[in-house]
């Protein structure tokens, strides 16, 4: 063999050599390069408080997803993912393409929370309108609920927002946690309240401890306790609030590819129907949400499930002549009970 083939055959083993590091052993290894840039992207996110945004690193690419509450936000999360770690290719082993799939947050009826409180304790979820009102809440939070709590509670950007909100917040889970179990709803122009009591004294008390919101939260109330009922459903905008709240107290389920509801939706739409009945509108509209919009076959299965939600309501005593059902494709919720005079929207 001659020194020049030995040169070449050296060269080979060590090219050999050196991806077999890079391959399986090395920092940008396949095996441990996703797992330390998920990481890595995860940190510097969570180092700027953007806790509106999510990031996944497949490979080498980062998603990015969530609301936003401003551009600058958004430029800045995404920036925060490429300088988590040396951006390159694969031979530099760092964030070579971040995907945006974040969207913005819409207008100021975000800035609102959706809360329920059982056996299993306190669950919390939705956007404040700033990380100061955020934080002023959670601290409420832990005196009223110092058990169980499950809070995913974001914040927008937003120094300039309504300093009434943690109040109102403040006020309307105090008198949640005057209740047996319940739901709550705090939006940009209402605080909503609906649940059981042990006793009317217990209601009463739940339904006072909101009364005096600031300005511009409008209190909504209804509080069952020994077979009566407290506060006012006989407006048509109570009676669509507290409708969303009632559907709170069970989760809207349904199995893949099926029309059957859980036994936890049923217990919600009795409550539905227990509201409805003591509410001025005669008609009732139900909304559902297909698994993939403009697909025939699940727009069908959704309209199967708005007739499975409109007969069970039928066999809680409401009149299944005065209740319509429509497929709603651009709605949050899989299944949305509105008086009839709201509309679909």
């Amino acid at each position: 063999m001659t020194p020049q083939h030995k040169t070449i055959l050296t060269g080979i083993a060590v090219f050999l050599i050196f991806a077999v590091f890079v391959t399986g052993f090395s920092p940008v290894a396949p095996r441990y390069l996703e797992s330390r840039l998920d990481a890595m992207a995860r940190d510097s996110l969570s180092a700027r408080e953007f806790r509106w945004a999510r990031v996944s690193v497949d490979g080498q690419v980062a998603t990015l997803s969530g609301r936003w509450p401003d551009e600058g936000a958004r430029d800045a999360a995404l920036e925060a993912i490429w300088t988590s770690e040396w951006a390159g290719g694969w031979f530099s082993g760092g964030v070579s393409k971040v995907v945006d799939l974040s969207v913005a947050q819409q207008g100021e009826t975000t800035s609102r929370f959706i809360a329920r409180f059982g056996a299993d304790g306190l669950s919390i979820s939705g956007i404040a309108p700033s990380d100061a009102a955020r934080d002023e809440l959670m601290a409420m939070v832990q005196v009223l609920f110092p058990g169980r709590t499950n809070v995913r509670l974001a914040a927008r950007s937003n120094p300039d927002a309504n300093r009434g909100w943690a109040q109102a917040g403040g006020q309307l889970l105090a008198g949640l946690a005057r209740l047996d179990v319940g739901a709550a709803i705090l939006d940009s122009n209402a605080a909503v309240l609906y649940g059981i009591a042990s006793d009317p004294a217990s209601a009463e008390a739940a339904l006072e401890a909101y009364q005096a919101a600031p300005s511009p939260f409008t209190p909504v109330g209804w509080v069952m306790a020994d077979d009566s009922n407290y506060g006012d459903a006989t407006s048509a905008g109570n009676c669509g609030r507290l409708l969303e709240a009632a559907l709170l107290m069970g989760r809207m389920r349904f199995n893949p590819g099926s029309s059957a509801i859980s036994a936890e939706g049923r217990a919600g739409l009795e409550h539905v129907a227990g509201v409805i009945s003591a509410c001025p509108e005669d008609g009732l509209l139900i909304s559902v949400r297909p698994v993939v919009a403009g697909d025939l076959e699940a727009e069908t299965l959704a309209e199967a499930r708005g007739e499975t939600v409109k007969s069970t309501l039928a066999a809680f005593g409401l009149d299944a002549a005065t209740i319509s059902v429509v497929v709603n494709g651009e709605q949050d919720q899989l299944v949305r009970i509105t008086p009839d005079d709201e509309g679909e929207g």
